[in-house]
């Protein structure tokens, strides 16, 4: 009887080692899936980290919190624009590079230009440097100089907005007007509010309604104005900047073709 009840009880457990070896296989499958992906993912996150998406070789991590926000400042406020990626200047004759002031300059007087402006007051023929102390807090001043006295170093993911090819110009026109600071005064949609306080009408005027096609009803008043500049006064006036010759005249039909699609 015995003999008999061994094969009946070997038949019936086979089974359940079959099933529980399967469960293993598949558990211990999983978990060396998880563990070679989780281990890539963090390794995208360690070389992102050391070089940065962008490519510049450096991040924030390298460089104070204030040094950082006056990176990107710099980019957003459209300074990169004007005076070259990390302030190496070469975009305009009239506009100079930023690496050797923060020696040459002291923290007041980088502080002086930034807020009241620096160049000619009224109908600019070249670039100059428009009036930001109504524009930008202290903070954003304070940390910009902090940057230029750091020496403009690279800054991770401190990046122009790209301007997207192939899609139309107003397409193009929308990222010009985020890459070139006219958002930060103009306000989103070109809806405008930015206060002017000592300007006729308190605020800086808007780009877009009745009262903006009014007053620039044609291209080439609108263009006329991005190329110049438009000074109405001293700081704390702020000052429409001058783009001719850091805008190209594709860029400027770019951003009158955007303009044109705003209410």
């Amino acid at each position: 009887m015995a003999d008999e009840e061994r094969p009946r009880r070997e038949v019936r457990i086979w089974p359940a080692v079959i099933v529980a070896g399967i469960a293993v296989a598949i558990a211990v499958g999983v978990l060396a899936y998880a563990a070679g992906h989780y281990g890539e993912r963090t390794q995208t996150l360690t070389v992102q980290a050391a070089g940065g998406p962008s490519g510049t070789g450096a991040t924030s991590s390298t460089v104070s919190p204030q040094v950082a926000a006056g990176a990107h400042t710099f980019v957003q406020f459209a300074c990169v624009q004007c005076h070259g990626p990390q302030g190496t200047g070469g975009v305009d004759p009239a506009v100079p590079a930023l690496t050797t002031v923060g020696q040459s300059l002291t923290v007041a007087q980088l502080t002086h230009i930034i807020n009241h402006g620096l160049g000619e007051s009224a109908n600019p023929k070249q670039p100059y440097m428009p009036v930001w102390g109504e524009v930008l807090s202290k903070t954003q001043v304070s940390n910009l100089v902090s940057y230029i006295r750091a020496g403009l170093p690279a800054v991770g993911d401190a990046q122009p907005v790209p301007v997207p090819s192939g899609q139309g110009a107003a397409v193009a026109g929308a990222a010009l007007y985020v890459r070139y600071g006219c958002i930060n005064c103009h306000g989103p949609n070109g809806l405008g509010g930015v206060p002017n306080p000592l300007s006729q009408d308190t605020v800086i005027p808007p780009l877009s309604g009745q009262g903006f096609r009014h007053d620039f009803p044609t291209d080439k008043a609108i263009a006329d104005v991005i190329r110049s500049g438009s000074v109405i006064g001293r700081a704390p006036i702020v000052s429409m900047p001058h783009w001719g010759g850091i805008l190209s005249d594709q860029q400027i039909a770019q951003l009158i073709a955007y303009l044109k699609t705003l209410k």
